[in-house]
């Protein structure tokens, strides 16, 4: 009776079980429509920063998670605890991070030996005639890639990693993948040898999803986070111009990372998300429902809409949205395969990187473009399929590089991609030594030769003139050094 006793003693005194929670605070602050990341990244810090010593009054605990993107942490707790926590009159929620597959096994998945020439889904976006007419690859541009890693190594992806962080409980420091869907999005989004839309572009990777394709909420908030600013200081100008997601979940009214893609918009990051594989008697998931994301459909080689696409609307808050918002090739995709070599894979997951690369074609033309501006252009460009107008199977249409491009260069000055020099050369600085890095700045100055060179003498003058009334140092001083080389006919340099 006494060991049962002791037994019984023992159990009562073991401690509570601890789950992870994602607590939320109530915003004191108004996010910008479209402010500087600066900006954005201080407010969001500041209200987390403010809100923490009233947690932990109840908590007693140092080990908190941040999650500034939602105004947040993340922390370890019991389900006493989490009651308490939940009546302070600071918290908005506090509910449990979920595990769940965000990334689906593509059944029709096949290895490709080989292959010659521009792919097909390339060649249908016209990403090609932007290279080749207007000498736009995306060079200087960076994209987010939140997927299962990167083969860096892999022949068509050598040099475009930027910065790499691993959000898996594997936490390697080096690129890699697991699974393959990442390394897949990636060449479509900017490898080389036919494969990727921009392939001049850099990737700042986020490892977020396991080998099964699954990922805690907070592996997921960390990572957007973490994209948003790299290297953790704000005033440095090292995050990117948009972000690929090829992922997200069947529900369309979940509001977990609302406000994650809410704060992307507010730093002037373009949202590109997959709409989803539900098919037509599936709707649009989220994230790429929200009205501030930008959802994906994925097109067929014959311009069809692919047998397994989500179709829209979408609705929130009682407002019927036309979701998704674009197209672009998703079926029979032909990108890089870990390991070397190619694969054929089919879902939106394939669509998103192709708008992510025509986008990085667009920022290139002109990195002063705002978001509203990228997806009006995107928009009112498309190739108009199925019912006319803006429909719930093809959103606006098929994406159309060269017609996007084309339009951005209307009455378009030189002057903001000089000034994108200064942030590429501000990004090296910032992330060199702390991720994997690879050259921004130089092919940057490189295309910017080669574009002053087709300058007639009137644009050439009006663009020294707008540098010199506002351009950055480093962009004044690249544009003198083009202007004398151009005279001198000397652009090999």
């Amino acid at each position: 009776m006494l060991l049962v006793g002791l037994a019984v003693s023992t159990a009562w005194a073991q401690e509570p079980a601890r789950k992870t929670y994602i607590v939320r605070f109530k915003p004191e602050y108004q996010l910008p429509e479209q402010g500087s990341h600066a900006e954005v990244v201080k407010m969001l810090q500041a209200s987390v920063k403010k809100n923490l010593p009233v947690l932990k009054k109840v908590i007693k605990t140092d080990d908190l998670t941040p999650l500034w993107i939602i105004n947040g942490v993340a922390l370890e707790a019991t389900t006493t605890e989490i009651g308490h926590i939940k009546k302070l009159p600071n918290v908005l929620s506090a509910k449990p991070s979920r595990y769940q597959i965000w990334v689906p096994v593509d059944t029709e998945a096949r290895p490709v030996k080989s292959h010659k020439g521009n792919q097909w889904s390339i060649v249908k976006v016209k990403a090609p005639e932007v290279w080749n007419e207007l000498k736009i690859d995306g060079t200087g541009i960076v994209v987010g890639h939140l997927d299962t890693g990167i083969d860096a190594g892999h022949p068509d992806l050598m040099g475009k990693v930027l910065a790499f962080k691993d959000f898996t409980p594997n936490a390697k420091p080096a690129p890699y993948d697991d699974q393959g869907h990442g390394t897949h999005t990636a060449g479509s989004i900017a490898g080389g040898n036919g494969v990727g839309v921009a392939p001049g572009a850099k990737l700042i990777v986020a490892k977020v999803f396991d080998r099964k394709g699954g990922a805690e909420d907070t592996w997921l908030l960390q990572a957007m986070q973490w994209v948003m600013d790299p290297d953790g200081i704000p005033e440095t100008n090292d995050g990117p111009k948009l972000v690929s997601n090829s992922w997200g979940s069947n529900a369309t009214t979940d509001r977990t990372f609302w406000d994650a893609v809410q704060a992307w918009v507010a730093a002037g990051i373009v949202p590109v998300f997959a709409a989803g594989n539900n098919g037509p008697s599936g709707k649009v998931g989220t994230p790429a429902g929200f009205p501030h994301s930008w959802a994906v459909a994925a097109t067929t080689s014959s311009n069809g809409i692919a047998y397994f696409s989500s179709v829209g609307p979408s609705v929130w808050d009682g407002i019927t949205l036309v979701k998704p918002d674009i197209a672009a090739p998703g079926q029979g995709v032909v990108s890089c395969k870990i390991g070397g070599g190619y694969v054929s894979n089919s879902g939106t997951s394939m669509a998103c990187p192709h708008v992510a690369g025509v986008v990085a074609l667009m920022l290139q033309a002109n990195p002063a473009l705002t978001i509203d501006q990228v997806r009006s252009i995107a928009e009112s460009t498309a190739l108009d399929l199925g019912a006319a107008g803006k429909d719930t199977k093809f959103g606006a249409g098929l994406i159309d590089a060269l017609a996007c491009v084309k339009k951005v260069l209307e009455g378009a000055s030189l002057a903001p991609a000089y000034e994108a020099y200064e942030a590429a050369l501000a990004a090296e600085r910032a992330l060199i030594g702390v991720q994997a890095t690879t050259p921004l700045s130089g092919p940057l100055a490189r295309s910017l030769l080669q574009r002053t060179q087709a300058l007639d003498e009137g644009e050439l003058v009006s663009l020294r003139a707008a540098l010199q009334q506002s351009g950055s140092p480093a962009a004044r001083a690249l544009f003198e050094e083009a202007a004398r080389l151009r005279k001198a006919g000397d652009l090999n340099r």
